[in-house]
């Protein structure tokens, strides 16, 4: 870990923190295949805080070491993180996502979880830290989606917040700004906008979260990130807040 990351690292546990000591439920959700990191606020409440290819040796052993990077930044912030990967403790149940009618060529991806690991984890004042890196049938290891898996478990744990962190700014306007608000029900704002795969990822995943009924979405910088242990009460001065405003 760069001494650059870990800045941030320190900053982003030391607001996990804070939000721990305020009585929210937390878990943590990164990933590999993209540059952003995911999270996921319980009824106390819940943060939430590739195409799909199987898991080398080297991206296993890179997961692997950002779990324990990430466990032990919150450890120094006095937060009891535990590490785990997507599908341990049979947390997320995993599907094949066909494409067209061809049976062999599909990803795997995120189904649902089942929160009751979590649940007892945050309510002993732990925060659990998922990799997605995941096990399907017969030994073999994938990286899936983690916009698609946080959203998911966002969904799935009755979140009332889903983060995202990003090393972007946020949703680019058409004026070369960063809209602070934007409406997925409607495609004016965007149609100028140059976005990124990630943040095209992103937005699919927060629709989807939208819909199925997270009650706030946000993509957040990760140098804001200070701002994590706000949300709930300050106004949206970085990054981009999504919203669902049609029927």
């Amino acid at each position: 870990m760069t001494a650059h990351h870990r800045e941030y690292g320190q900053r982003f546990a030391q607001a996990v923190a804070d939000l721990i000591h305020d009585g929210h439920f937390l878990t943590v959700i990164h990933g590999q295949s993209r540059s952003a990191q995911h999270f996921t606020t319980a009824p106390t409440t819940k943060v939430c805080n590739c195409n799909q290819h199987s898991a080398g040796s080297d991206s296993t052993a890179t997961l692997e070491r950002e779990n324990r990077a990430l466990v032990a930044l919150l450890v120094e912030a006095h937060v009891t993180g535990i590490g785990l990967h997507a599908t341990d403790a049979g947390l997320v149940q995993l599907r094949r996502q066909y494409f067209g009618n061809n049976p062999a060529e599909f990803r795997v991806e995120a189904a649902r979880l089942h929160s009751r690991w979590l649940e007892i984890i945050c309510s002993n004042k732990g925060v659990p830290v998922l990799s997605n890196l995941s096990f399907w049938l017969g030994g073999e290891n994938y990286l899936i989606d983690p916009d698609h898996m946080a959203a998911v478990c966002a969904a799935d744990w009755n979140a009332d917040a889903l983060i995202y962190l990003t090393e972007e700014s946020g949703v680019p306007s058409e004026d070369g700004g960063i809209l602070r608000w934007l409406d997925l029900g409607s495609n004016d704002s965007l149609k100028a906008a140059v976005l990124s795969n990630e943040m095209r990822g992103c937005l699919d995943a927060c629709a989807m979260a939208l819909k199925r009924g997270i009650r706030r979405v946000r993509i957040l910088p990760l140098c804001n990130v200070d701002c994590l242990s706000s949300f709930y009460f300050s106004s949206t001065c970085y990054g981009t807040e999504v919203i669902s405003a049609a029927p």
